[in-house]
């Protein structure tokens, strides 16, 4: 699985990463505005951030609000803005209500094409567009992309891992990159067998590895034909497993997109987000927060043409904050969820704490390709 390879890169993200001062138990600058990314929420955990915001006196920042006071056109005071990222049920479930209970405003980044029913994944995990309307009729919620397909693709010829029920358990709907079977990609959670490649979100991503979908077959068949499930019990599985796909991968190589469909491919996730936001939603969004960390300067560029006029990061990415001059658009920084408690005020949490935490959840957070 490449475990401890996965678990320096994120050391090295983390390293890269500029935190701010509050987390040290330092006082908010004049003019911060910290900004807090969500996906799964639970009732009592995000209740008690909700809380902790209303007792300290934090106004939560529509977006307008917040790109205006960004730009030096406003000063809200002591304020935060929250995000959530996904568009998963939970937000409609236990997001929302809280909410709307506290009189407290929050941008909700969607990728669109989990939104549309007939391309639900198999656990129902995503909201629809109707509950998305209810969202934005609500007037608390800010409904914005969280660009089309939210992917990661293949980025070099070099397997990584093979699907297994393990792994299918462990990780998440987007950990697994597109496939590329009979001219077509296929999104969501693989068959038994499908090779993983090495991979990277699409948005960040220099190029594009097309797998020989021969060969992505001729695995899925292979365990279907020595026991489906039952095949991963063996312990030698990955190494039977392996030799099959080398046999046939030499004589069956992929190939890399080219450059010019590449391009078109990663325009295809702004253009076709706009598009389905107009369609159910009736506007085309403005801002886009990047699935995984900040995208590449092509997808900046290309997000602009398509009309985005700003951008955010992940937790990841507060360093960008530091270069949003040179880039072809706005971006902005977020923090996880889990440092808002140490906002300056009554019962701020301690950073002492949270480190040893970070460290013991490292194994949880990584991700299966990249």
């Amino acid at each position: 699985m490449g475990g401890i390879g996965r678990f320096m890169r994120t050391a090295a993200r983390i390293s890269r990463t500029r935190y701010p001062g509050f987390v040290f138990g330092l006082p908010l600058s004049a003019r911060e505005i910290p900004v807090f990314i969500y996906h799964d929420v639970e009732t009592a955990a995000f209740a008690r951030d909700l809380d902790f915001l209303q007792r300290n006196h934090y106004r939560t920042l529509g977006l307008d609000e917040y790109l205006a006071a960004r730009d030096g056109q406003a000063r809200p005071g002591r304020s935060v803005l929250l995000t959530f990222d996904d568009a998963r049920k939970s937000f409609g479930e236990v997001a929302l209500p809280l909410l709307r209970q506290y009189e407290a405003r929050a941008v909700l980044f969607a990728p669109s094409y989990w939104m549309q029913p007939p391309q639900r994944s198999e656990d129902d995990l995503f909201m629809s567009w109707k509950q998305l309307r209810a969202c934005v009729e609500s007037g608390l919620v800010d409904v914005q992309s969280h660009a089309h397909r939210h992917a990661l693709v293949a980025t070099a010829p070099q397997v990584v891992d093979f699907a297994n029920p393990a792994a299918l358990a462990r990780f998440d709907i987007y950990d697994w990159p597109i496939r590329f079977i009979d001219r077509k990609d296929e999104l969501g959670k693989p068959s038994f067998g499908t090779p993983v490649y090495r991979a990277a979100p699409l948005l960040s991503a220099p190029r594009r590895y097309l797998e020989n979908g021969d060969v992505t077959r001729a695995c899925r068949e292979f365990v279907d034909g020595h026991g489906g499930p039952q095949f991963f019990v063996q312990p030698d599985w990955r190494v039977q497993l392996q030799s099959h796909f080398d046999e046939r991968a030499q004589r069956a190589p992929g190939r890399f997109m080219d450059a010019t469909a590449f391009e078109a491919l990663v325009a295809s996730e702004f253009e076709q987000c706009r598009d389905e936001f107009k369609r159910h939603l009736g506007y085309a969004p403005h801002t886009i927060a990047y699935p995984w960390h900040l995208g590449s300067t092509l997808s900046l560029q290309l997000a602009r043409r398509s009309g985005f006029q700003a951008a955010f990061g992940v937790a990841m990415d507060y360093g960008a904050e530091r270069q949003r001059s040179r880039l072809p658009l706005p971006a902005y920084g977020r923090l996880k969820c889990d440092w808002l408690q140490f906002l300056p005020g009554e019962q701020r949490a301690s950073i002492l704490g949270a480190v040893r935490r970070k460290v013991a959840g490292f194994s949880a957070v990584q991700h299966l390709a990249h």
